[in-house]
Order: C-alpha cells, then structure tokens, then sequence
C-alpha cells in the first residue's frame, strides 16, 4: 500500500467520521428543536389554561362585586325610604296636639296607665316634652309619650314593611 492510498483511506475515513458527526449533529439539533417546539406547546397550553382560570376568577369576583354594590343600593334606599316614613309618622304624630280628640285619648291613656299600675303605689303622671305623658308608680313606668309609642308601632309593623321589599 502506498502512502498515497493510506493517506485516501484516512481521508476517506476522517470525511465519514466528519459525516457521521454532522449527522448526528443535526439529528440532535432536530431532536432539540423538536423538544423545544413540544416544550413550548406545552408551556403555552398550561399558560393558556392559566390565564382562562384567571379570568374566569376576576369575572367571578366582578360578578360577586356588582351583586354586593346592587345590594347595597337597594339596601341604601329601602332605609332612605324607611327613613322617610318613620319621619313622616313622627311629623304627623306631632301634629295629634293639635287635634280637639288629643286631650280625650290622653284621658284614656292616662286612665289606662293608672289601672295598669294600680297596684304599685301612686301613680304619678308625668307629660313628656313632645307630647304623650310618663307614668309611673314605685318602681314602674309606662312610657305613653307621642315619640315611644310612634316607635312601638312602628316596631310591630316591622314584618309587614319587610313585606314592601319582596
């Protein structure tokens, strides 16, 4: 063999060494470039999903917010309301001094507080500063006065203004 053929030969085996190592190059750049596509895909998805959970939440407490903020504007106007009657039972309440039946109906109260009390000791009728009266024997009392008994009636009418809501 001749130094010429030895030198081919090497030649010839270093250039498909050379391609074999090319080769195999590029089959793992594909094979690193493929990963890196399934990575990214996979990556992608999971931000996706990530993302349409995070909206549906934000949605969800959106939701959740509006229906608060319209429950407390009902809420704000069902007591403005409330609000307004009760000051307009107060007004008109007021106005029964001035009705020629006020005295009559006082009698009755008064007449009622003292049978009432009657077994506490002497009953002593006291009038309250907006009208209406105090009564008291030992160590009851019965509040007749215009602004308790406006409250009382109010009061049992609770239910039925519960009503005016629904």
């Amino acid at each position: 063999m001749t130094l010429e053929a030895v030198q081919n030969a090497a030649l010839d085996g270093a250039s498909a060494e050379a391609h074999a190592i090319q080769r195999a190059a590029r089959n793992r750049a594909e094979q690193t470039v493929v990963e890196a596509r399934a990575d990214a895909a996979a990556l992608l998805a999971e931000r996706r999903t990530a993302a349409e959970a995070l909206a549906d939440l934000e949605e969800r407490e959106r939701l959740a917010q509006a229906r608060g903020d319209a429950r407390t504007t009902v809420l704000r106007a069902q007591r403005a309301v409330l609000n307004d009657a009760t000051a307009a039972v107060r007004a008109a309440a007021l106005q029964l001094i001035h009705e020629p039946r006020y005295e009559r109906l006082n009698d009755a109260l008064a007449a009622e507080a003292r049978r009432r009390l009657a077994g506490n000791g002497p009953v002593q009728i006291v009038t309250a500063p907006n009208g209406g009266f105090v009564a008291r024997a030992g160590s009851r009392e019965l509040d007749y006065s215009l602004s308790a008994q406006v409250e009382r009636h109010l009061d049992a009418l609770g239910e039925e203004l519960e009503r005016l809501w629904r």
